[in-house]
């Protein structure tokens, strides 16, 4: 039996995955993740400043202890969202080479979409539906039909960066960026117009833990989901309309990824949505899996 390690460098955080096969097929022995907020270290022209590189080459080091100690026999480390988007990102990866002898690959917008696909094909079998997994600096989108996926987009704002320009636009509400994000969903939803059904609608983002009195993995309707995400921003743009700041505790409305959520379900035909907490690291896992069952054939 032998270890490896899968890390993921995301908007936020960055986590560091140990894997072990049994029965030939890969599983998760233990996880551990950095808070390293990247995405608020990426400057207005993309730039990422130093100080978020030197927390991806801390979060690094630190990881390696964790290698060490599982004693693991090889390394797969990706980068998503922000480093994607940073122009800087090659110079980035080269520091990191030279200096900890870690090669970074970034994956691309369509890479990332199909590995949120193939995490949630392992979990739940999903007939016709719309996938989106909204990170900190990217949201990605799956439209599925007939259980295969017929359509990937990455859409390069994600709920931090949407965040962001939300506060540096006081005089312009989130009414705005919604109909900013409907006019990109709508060439999609153009692009598709063969498909049958976007009946259901699955998020493996954020945005269930600021849904008020569900489970994680609840079906709900799209006009219940559509009423407590208005009702939630709602709010939030009040509390900083009238004093300026939005309480601690309900920033993570704007944060957690509800505008695009709510753009997606005006756009899309959506009658019911479930809710996930799936991760581009488990595609992966996903990925090798498939990858052996179909050598063993």
């Amino acid at each position: 039996m032998h270890y490896v390690s899968i890390i993921e460098i995301g908007s936020t955080s960055i986590t560091c995955t140990i894997c072990k096969k049994e029965k030939g097929l890969w599983c998760t022995v233990a996880r551990k993740k950095a808070k390293v907020q990247l995405v608020d270290r990426l400057s207005r022209q993309s730039i990422l400043l130093d100080r978020g590189i030197k927390k991806i080459s801390w979060a690094l080091q630190q990881f390696k202890k964790v290698e060490e100690a599982y004693v693991c026999r090889g390394s797969f480390v990706f980068a998503t969202g922000v480093l994607r988007l940073a122009k800087n990102r090659f110079a980035i990866v080269e520091e990191i080479k030279k200096k900890l002898h870690i090669t970074i690959h970034i994956l691309s917008g369509h890479v990332e979409a199909a590995l949120g696909y193939l995490a949630l094909k392992d979990k739940t079998v999903l007939d016709q539906g719309v996938l989106v997994d909204t990170g900190g600096a990217s949201t990605e989108l799956t439209v599925i039909s007939q259980s295969r996926p017929a359509y990937f987009h990455s859409y390069s704002f994600g709920a931090s960066t949407l965040s962001k320009q939300f506060f540096h636009q006081t005089s312009i509400d989130w009414r705005y960026f919604v109909d900013q994000l409907k006019e990109n969903l709508k060439w999609t939803m153009q692009k598709m117009l063969n498909t049958e059904s976007f009946s259901t609608l699955v998020t493996i983002g954020d945005p269930h833990y600021f849904l008020q009195n569900q489970e994680t993995e609840e079906v709900l309707s799209g006009g219940d989901l559509r009423q407590q995400l208005l009702e939630l921003v709602e709010k939030d743009y009040e509390s900083y309309r009238h004093l300026g700041w939005i309480p601690k505790h309900r920033m993570p409305s704007f944060k957690g990824g509800l505008l695009p959520l709510l753009a997606v379900i005006e756009v899309f035909p959506i009658n019911s949505i479930l809710c996930k907490q799936l991760t581009i690291t488990e595609g992966i896992i996903t990925a090798l899996n498939v990858k052996t069952n179909t050598l063993s054939l």
